[in-house]
């Protein structure tokens, strides 16, 4: 199924192209099936933007907290654009694999296998 009201399109590319800019310059295939609905992408690209700029709480902390929810819901691309996102603003490894314990810890070992196995960590050397 696919939009097919022109001025709901029109809109919805209006949109996109702002969160494309905001992005710097990447959409993801979810933001163009968004572009369906232009209040959708428009409420998106809002969320982003409040997402982005620092307020009470520094980036990081945000990052790493949809980060949690992507991992606990089990929503990959969710883990690992705001994984990139936290190490960009300043997490650490040993950070991000703290999440990965809270996780485990209040949703158990069927959140955590998918976790391990999407995530962009890298398998260290037994030797």
């Amino acid at each position: 199924m696919k939009q097919a009201n022109p001025e709901k399109l029109a809109r919805s590319r209006e949109v996109l192209a702002q969160l494309k800019a905001a992005r710097g310059g990447s959409l993801l295939e979810s933001h163009l099936k968004m572009g369906n609905d232009p209040n959708l992408a428009k409420m998106f690209l809002d969320s982003y933007e409040n997402n982005k700029a620092d307020s009470v709480l520094p980036r990081k902390y945000k990052e790493l907290m949809v980060m949690a929810v992507g991992m606990a819901t089990g929503t990959a691309t969710t883990m690992n654009v705001h994984a990139k996102l936290a190490m960009q603003n300043g997490a650490t490894v040993d950070e991000i694999c703290e999440v990965i314990r809270m996780i485990f810890f209040t949703c158990g070992v069927t959140k955590l296998l998918p976790i391990l196995e999407q995530l962009d960590l890298e398998a260290i050397d037994l030797e």
